[in-house]
């Protein structure tokens, strides 16, 4: 027993701390652009309110409902809150009381009697080597892990759900453009038909006009089906009924929803302190580490404590002499111990196998956490990269589409003049509207390079949000 106390002393050496990943120096990337307004980093908690779109807030809000991966997220918060609350019972003693009664005949010298017993029983075992506290500390890393988890998952559904919605706004888009070049073509080739007719124009001519008009009608309904399965896709997204959805998808219709009020000024130094995957990787190193330190001790003795106290009435005696005053047979016990000492003398090697198994645990933990700090680097260069590009990219097409829409305009006046042949209009007419679908093209790209960079630095999720999240009762509270 003196040999365990004083070995208490001793401590088990700990891991060396794991190297901290932080973020670059400078960026490679140039910040996008800054505009009239003060931004701030800190408007991205509410990011999607600056679209300005009441549906698609209503369609992130639908999804977050019914999203599995969510659910699935809340699951494992719950199993860590558990496994926690375990962990700190097992630091402390265990209580346990025990009552019974009876009543008995002991024959003619003693008539029937009535007993009582009621009991308090305690046993501890002595983190002596820390064994305890740092498996609740494991646990705890992995609750801070979870919750992180859960912030993540609430933004990834709501930046793919912004996704598909914005993609259908496109495409609502696009089939606004073909519907347009299928009617213009229509009325070429119905022109064309007319002309051809009064001997203006040579039949093959004709023929061509209709041929052009068909395709592009086959092009529409093309676009238009594209359009109705991103309907469906957005149901099963969000479980909103289908009817009702298309009467809110149906409120400004081929609008397409951009930030307003958005710039990002800065790239915060601790920006990989804000991404919810990246403190969840570290804190399974953390975690990881914490394991090892388990198994250790498992090589060592273990010190248990136990102790009872209890009271007993028995009025055996008194029924049998009624005139006798006082409790004859009442009384109380107690005990302390045994002190017990468990000692691991041989396990043919299992314990050093799980010490080996952790440590190489957490060495696969570290290159995880590395990992996943690097690659939230490369995704915030590769968003600012979109960002500037798009920027860039948007006042050119801008001037394409105004000028191939004037050159357009030019080129019919010419055909109805007859200084134009029908090769001219259409090659005219397939500048313009590859020109339109480049300009909402390009748009849809920069509001996705926009979301990239919201999901690239963490969703307005911060480190302080990362609180343990306390949801036995009822729902999460929403946060981002």
């Amino acid at each position: 027993m003196l040999s365990v106390l004083a070995l208490a002393s001793c401590t088990i050496s700990p891991l060396a701390k794991y190297r901290q990943i932080a973020a670059p120096a400078a960026w490679i990337e140039p910040l996008p652009f800054k505009q009239a307004h003060d931004g701030k980093l800190t408007d991205l908690k509410n990011w999607w309110q600056q679209f300005n779109d009441p549906v698609l807030l209503q369609l992130i809000e639908a999804a977050q409902k019914v999203s599995p991966d969510i659910e699935s997220a809340k699951a494992r918060v719950i199993a860590a809150q558990a496994a926690v609350t375990l962990t700190e019972g097992q630091l402390l003693p265990s209580l346990t009381a025990d009552a019974s009664a009876s009543r008995n005949h002991n024959g003619v010298v003693f008539p029937t009697g009535n007993t009582a017993n009621i009991s308090l029983n305690t046993s501890w075992e002595l983190d002596v080597w820390g064994k305890n506290k740092a498996d609740k500390n494991e646990k705890q890393a992995q609750l801070s892990g979870n919750s992180a988890l859960w912030h993540e998952a609430r933004v990834i559904v709501a930046a793919q759900t912004a996704t598909q919605y914005l993609d259908y706004r496109l495409c609502e888009n696009l089939n606004n453009i073909a519907k347009k070049s299928a009617e213009s073509n229509a009325e070429t080739a119905r022109l064309s038909n007319l002309s051809a007719n009064a001997g203006f124009l040579a039949p093959a001519s004709a023929s061509q006009a209709l041929a052009i008009a068909a395709e592009a009608s086959s092009q529409f309904k093309r676009q238009s089906l594209q359009c109705t399965l991103m309907v469906k896709s957005l149901v099963a997204l969000t479980a909103i009924p289908e009817s009702d959805l298309r009467n809110a998808l149906a409120k400004d219709s081929a609008v397409m929803p951009t930030p307003k009020g958005i710039t990002v000024n800065q790239i915060p130094a601790n920006l990989l302190l804000q991404r919810p995957d990246v403190l969840n990787a570290e804190r399974n190193v953390a975690a990881a580490g914490f394991e090892v330190t388990v198994s250790q001790a498992q090589r060592y003795p273990r010190l248990s404590l136990a102790g009872n106290i209890g009271l007993t009435y028995d009025n055996t005696m008194r029924t049998f002499f009624p005139r006798t005053t006082g409790k004859i047979t009442d009384g109380t016990t107690w005990s302390i111990g045994p002190v017990a000492v468990s000692l691991p003398i041989f396990d043919a090697g299992i314990r050093a196998a799980n010490i080996t198994a952790a440590k190489a645990q957490y060495e696969a933990a570290k290159n995880t956490y590395e990992s996943v700090a690097r690659n939230a680097v490369r995704e915030v260069e590769e968003a600012m990269a979109k960002l500037n590009s798009t920027s860039q990219r948007l006042e050119d097409v801008n001037k394409a589409a105004d000028g191939f829409k004037i050159s357009l305009a030019a080129t019919q006046m010419r055909y109805q003049a007859s200084l134009a042949n029908l090769f001219d209009l259409e090659d005219a007419r397939r500048a313009d509207l590859q020109a339109q679908t480049n300009v909402v093209t390009l748009t849809n790209e920069r509001v996705l390079a926009w979301i990239s960079l919201y999901r690239a630095m963490g969703g307005g999720w911060t480190q302080a949000l990362n609180s343990p999240v306390v949801i036995f009762d009822h729902d999460l509270k929403q946060t981002e």
